[in-house]
């Protein structure tokens, strides 16, 4: 099915607390994920994609920390729920990342981590 008919299936399916989607591609092997406006924003590039999921923030979060082999926590700063991230540079040097755990936050990381 091409992106467009993906966005009208989107429009039928997606509830409110939907806020990602993992979809993959024909003839590809990986899975993608968006945040679900992104991906809608992106209307004219009509690759044929093969299937979808709609996914809340509980949800991406599962397969974050599934995919990830960094040390991901979430924590309460300030009032407000985190996403701490411990990596380690190239050089072996450790660092950490501050995010909130937000869609925005965690398509950051994805953004940062798997596709930098």
């Amino acid at each position: 099915m091409t992106r467009s008919e993906v966005i009208d299936q989107i429009a039928r399916q997606r509830r409110a607390e939907h806020c990602f989607i993992k979809f993959w591609e024909a003839g590809h092997t990986f899975l993608d994920f968006d945040l679900i406006e992104r991906f809608i924003s992106k209307r004219g590039e009509d690759a044929a994609i093969e299937g979808f999921e709609l996914l809340d923030l509980e949800q991406m979060w599962q397969i974050l920390i599934e995919l990830d082999p960094d040390k991901l926590i979430r924590v309460k700063s300030g009032g407000e729920e985190v996403i701490e991230w411990d990596w380690k540079e190239s050089d072996g040097t450790e660092k950490k990342s501050v995010y909130p755990f937000t869609p925005e936050g965690i398509m950051t990381i994805i953004d940062d981590e798997f596709f930098a």
